[in-house]
């Protein structure tokens, strides 16, 4: 499958990127996300958990680093409701841009 981090991408179709990356591909985690999940008391299993069962409730064009991010929200290992937001840079490696309460 071509992948094009400009093109906008129907929910189902980033939601089965996103998954195949955390399955098979590379994770970066931002600065920005590992302090937020420590202020927020998210694991990388929490947050893996929300990438993998939760929904796409927000995309939109970053115009500086030209591509899409998603923001994901469900439920954590421990039940309780958070957001992830991620971009898909190529194919097989997203980025953890932030991790919202």
């Amino acid at each position: 499958m071509d992948f094009n981090p400009t093109d906008a991408l129907d929910d189902q179709t980033a939601r089965a990127i996103i998954r195949d990356i955390v399955h098979s591909g590379t994770i970066i985690w931002s600065r920005h996300a590992k302090e937020r999940m420590a202020e927020r008391g998210y694991t990388t299993s929490d947050v893996i958990y929300i990438l993998l069962h939760g929904q796409i409730i927000k995309k939109e064009i970053d115009p500086i680093h030209n591509n899409w991010s998603y923001t994901f929200t469900g439920d954590d290992l421990d039940g309780d409701e958070g957001s992830v937001v991620t971009a898909i840079l190529r194919r097989t490696l997203g980025i953890v841009i932030t991790v919202l309460a």
